[in-house]
């Protein structure tokens, strides 16, 4: 979170009382603004879900947190730490997300160079059942 709080400021904004209940109540795997509304209200912080998907879009703007959607299509947040860009694993069962590590470079090169395209960004993410579920 501080790194969050970092960029913030050197990019001229406040850190609000509820921006930072936001970024402390952030967990460290994406999140939907229904979620955070959750976890804030186990803290007994009500802030209402607007405000919380107007903020989780104003990190995303700032590039301190990102957006992406999995196969149910519902918008998941997740602030950024020090690496910047990542996959993750998505079990279809019980719905737990992970990151995944994933050497891209590679592989973007070689789609550039048989597609002659220029690549701005991507989405990647796995899907699949994880060992807890595999059991069951």
């Amino acid at each position: 979170m501080e790194l969050a709080v970092q960029q913030l400021r050197k990019k001229g904004y406040r850190l609000t009382k509820q921006r930072k209940h936001i970024l402390d109540t952030m967990p460290s795997r994406p999140f939907s603004v229904t979620e955070a509304v959750a976890f804030l209200a186990l803290r007994n912080v009500t802030i209402d879900k607007v405000t919380v998907y107007r903020s989780l879009d104003f990190f995303v703007n700032l590039g301190i947190a990102s957006k992406t959607q999995f196969k149910d299509n519902v918008s998941k947040y997740e602030l950024l730490r020090e690496r910047e860009h990542h996959h993750h694993v998505v079990c279809d069962g019980c719905g737990s997300i992970e990151d995944v590590p994933f050497d891209e470079d590679s592989m973007l090169r070689y789609i550039q160079k048989q597609t002659k395209f220029e690549i701005k960004s991507h989405l990647l993410e796995f899907f699949g059942l994880c060992t807890r579920c595999q059991r069951a």
